[in-house]
């Protein structure tokens, strides 16, 4: 089980300068296979790189596909050269360069490549990278957003993969920071994974946070998290989640436990199903 510990960062920039935030399209099927001298656009991976489970045990899946660091930098070459274009790529940088329409006007940004993680699931092995906006590339504004790309795809022991989803530019943090990179990547359904981290701030004293949960649903990321972590009415409670990779799941889902603690009272422990009607978790009662 995980349980995500309460840090607060900035939120998109949309949503009012006073908030923090700590986090967090289809690709078509090839074959893949790095440029030649093209350096690489992600830390490299020479191994499966496990990452923070649901639970310790992980029902249904079987071990990841033993990739190579060059197999592994492959794939994610090329969902990165799908989704930011075939010449995106700055190779003194080592940026992929792509143009965000902020609320002012267009600004271009450096989107750098995490370490790519690789992830057993019951369909197969699944890869998982997210890129971020790197703040010192350029001068930002306060105003002016951090950009998180998020992408998957299932691979094969011989290097072919198929794109899972794809989302090139989430807009969140603020003057170029998207605060991303300490989002984790956990298990969330027997052939689903997804990136949890928090998102909240600071206003007149009270801190208000909220869980996000960037999953793949239907060939993009979509947050499917309505979970507060603590509220403005209640601010000295806080819930802590554990996906419960034991229970059943709902359409794909595994259901979560919420545990609410504070203002002294004992710690109460609810458990979410996740809502196939609104593609949600609902908040915790």
């Amino acid at each position: 089980m995980i349980s995500v510990a309460r840090s607060l960062r900035a939120l998109p920039a949309r949503h009012a300068l006073w908030l923090g935030v700590c986090l967090v399209a289809g690709l078509t099927a090839c074959k893949a296979q790095a440029p030649a001298g093209e350096p690489s656009a992600a830390p490299a991976a020479a191994a499966a790189s496990a990452p923070a489970t649901a639970t310790a045990a992980t029902p249904t899946a079987a071990a990841p596909v033993a990739l190579s660091a060059g197999q592994l930098q492959a794939v994610v070459d090329g969902m990165l050269r799908k989704a930011y274009g075939e010449k995106a790529f700055n190779a003194a940088t080592g940026c992929w360069s792509h143009s965000f329409e902020g609320a002012n006007d267009t600004l271009d940004y450096c989107m750098k490549a995490d370490t790519p993680k690789v992830v057993a699931a019951a369909s197969g092995t699944q890869v998982y990278v997210q890129t971020y906006s790197d703040p010192n590339a350029d001068t930002y504004s306060l105003v002016d957003p951090g950009l998180r790309g998020l992408f998957a795809a299932t691979v094969t022991a011989d290097g072919s993969w198929q794109p899972l989803a794809s989302t090139a530019a989430i807009d969140q943090g603020q003057a170029g920071d998207c605060g991303c990179r300490d989002a984790q990547l956990v298990q969330v359904g027997p052939d689903r994974h997804g990136w949890l981290g928090t998102a909240g701030g600071t206003w007149q004293g009270v801190s208000v946070t909220q869980y996000t949960l960037l999953v793949p649903v239907n060939g993009a990321f979509r947050d499917v998290s309505r979970i507060a972590q603590s509220t403005e009415d209640s601010p000295s409670e806080v819930v802590q989640i554990q996906i419960d990779a034991t229970g059943t799941p709902v359409d794909g889902f595994y259901p979560i436990k919420a545990t609410r603690q504070g203002d002294g009272a004992a710690a109460a422990t609810s458990v979410i199903a996740y809502d196939p009607k609104q593609q949600v978790y609902p908040g915790a009662p």
